[in-house]
């Protein structure tokens, strides 16, 4: 049996309730409709927006008019605002003083009276906007929160846009989208098509009249339910100042991340990303509401590359043993059990159930929008770890930690794939002592990257399995991604061992999202993926060689 989402929480940090099926995030997904002018929309988008709303219906959403979706807020809601914005000019002060590098602007006075007074939006109702819109009267105006709106605005298609734009176009003009409608989410419309643009960077293309529900149910539907929620520095435990980029520990794992970055270059996979201040918001509060949606990101990059540290394997022994040394521990009919701070957990495998304590990971990484490919390591690395279920932030000596140092969107994901190459390393060796597998990890770690595109099936290398293609449209850092992540890893790593072949490494594909993969290196990675130029593009050009 896989190890059940309970556990695969437990060890990833993860709460409250998940779905991961899409009829799932369905039944919970709550609707609203913004009130729109005639004007302001064309009868085709008019059209579509009906069919959304009895669509939505018939998968089990719930559609509330928008009157139903407003709360009144406490009376100090906008003193606290005020406040809050009077504090963080401060510390501004203080930082500018002390010499402390500071890339948030002034919350100005003119900025905060341009924040719609009256009743808000709940949070957690996806808000449907049509058409154009007026700046002062658009959906984010009227949300509660800015960092958690979550809103898809209906507009009639992009000029220039088709089947045959390429990512390059598609990237540039979904991001002019976003910051002009100040939205999360953009549809276009045709007479006979309909394009879906979020932040994974994907669009999708899909027929008007044909598997409408279809194509609801498994694109828009998991995003509005798994929306991008970057993490927060708030979320770790940070240590400054905690290691050396130069010594002996990490010299090995960041070089590799610096000299593979002409490789990687090459490949094309890694574009350059965009400066929120370069992007069209029709004024300050809508530049400054972007900012807050991204946690005070100064832009965006697509992709990561990070580089998992060697790993110590953890002792596994089987339940029969386990049953004996943790028998006041184990609980009946629960897949892991808890000592002290410390996880354990119960496998089943085709040769029969272990138990290992869930080991410590760490992985350096690049910091949210630097450039991947040019990685200066006395101001880029970020330093992650994953100890007893506990994420750990980690800068490395003589960095002063700035608002702009922030993790990566997809910091999920890739604990998820560090923890899972380590929990299942250990069974690998368990099973053969020999383990390629095992070894690189005890010994050199392993490479973990993402871009935005496929890897052509037909070149995946010896070794590597492929997974996640029939899994739900999420966004990026959603905890669902993070899950089918580990659970992903988890079955091509027991198929291995069901039918006796090698296992080097995993490819889990995140539709209408990209690709992750596990590599040996960052520079074998970048050897593997410049051998042919047919090996991978961005886009969705080799996805569909999957089905």
């Amino acid at each position: 049996m896989p190890l059940s989402e309970d556990a695969i929480k437990k060890i990833l940090e993860i709460q409250g309730t998940v779905h991961t099926t899409a009829e799932g995030m369905a039944r919970d997904l709550v609707v609203t409709f913004f009130p729109s002018h005639a004007h302001q929309v064309s009868p085709r988008v008019m059209r579509f927006g009906l069919k959304l709303q009895s669509t939505f219906r018939m998968l089990g959403a719930k559609v509330i008019d928008f009157e139903s979706s407003l709360e009144e807020l406490p009376r100090g809601y906008f003193i606290k605002r005020y406040i809050k914005a009077a504090f963080l000019n401060g510390v501004i002060v203080v930082k500018q003083v002390l010499g402390f590098s500071e890339t948030r602007p002034f919350i100005t006075l003119r900025l905060l009276s341009q924040i719609r007074r009256g009743k808000k939006i709940r949070r957690g109702i996806a808000v449907i906007a049509l058409g154009e819109g007026t700046p002062g009267n658009l959906p984010m105006d009227h949300v509660a929160s800015f960092s958690q709106g979550n809103i898809v605005t209906v507009i009639d298609m992009p000029d220039g846009i088709s089947e045959s734009t390429s990512f390059e176009e598609h990237f540039h003009k979904a991001l002019n989208l976003f910051a002009h409608h100040v939205t999360n989410i953009v549809i276009g419309v045709s007479d006979t098509h309909w394009i879906l643009y979020n932040f994974n960077a994907s669009h999708p293309i899909y027929p008007l009249d044909k598997d409408f529900e279809k194509n609801l149910l498994h694109s828009l539907i998991p995003k509005l339910a798994a929306p991008i929620r970057p993490p927060r520095l708030k979320d770790f435990r940070i240590i400054q100042n905690a290691f050396d980029v130069n010594d002996d520990t990490h010299k090995l794992f960041i070089d590799d991340l610096i000299h593979s970055g002409q490789l990687l270059q090459k490949t094309g996979l890694y574009p350059p990303g965009r400066k929120i201040k370069d992007l069209p918001f029709r004024n300050e509060l809508y530049h400054w509401m972007g900012r807050v949606h991204l946690d005070e990101r100064n832009g965006m990059s697509y992709g990561f590359l990070a580089r998992q540290m060697s790993v110590s394997l953890p002792e596994v022994i089987t339940k029969e043993e386990a049953l004996i040394k943790y028998q006041d521990l184990m609980i009946p009919g629960k897949d892991y059990f808890v000592s002290g701070q410390n996880i354990f957990l119960i496998i089943g495998t085709a040769h029969g159930e272990y138990v290992l304590l869930v080991p410590s990971v760490w992985v350096l990484t690049q910091r949210s929008g630097s450039d991947k490919t040019k990685v200066n390591p006395q101001k880029d690395i970020v330093k992650m770890g994953l100890v007893n279920g506990k994420m750990i932030l980690e800068t490395p000596r003589g960095l002063r930690l700035t608002n702009d140092y922030k993790p990566s969107f997809d910091t999920k994901v890739i604990l998820a794939h560090a923890l899972g190459n380590a929990i299942f390393a250990a069974i690998a060796k368990k099973l053969d002592p020999y383990s390629r597998f095992a070894k690189t990890l005890e010994t050199n770690g392993m490479a973990i990257s993402h871009w935005h595109g496929y890897i052509n099936h037909q070149l995946i290398p010896a070794g590597w399995y492929v997974h996640g293609i029939g899994n739900p449209t999420v966004s990026c850092s959603s905890a669902q991604s993070a899950i089918y992540a580990f659970q992903g890893k988890e079955e091509v790593f027991m198929e291995s061992i069901r039918t006796h072949r090698s296992y080097h490494g995993d490819i889990h594909v995140e539709p209408q999202h990209g690709t992750n993969i596990t590599f040996d290196s960052l520079k074998e990675l970048g050897e593997y993926l410049n051998s042919r130029q047919d090996i991978s593009a961005l886009g969705n050009k080799y996805f569909f060689g999957y089905r």
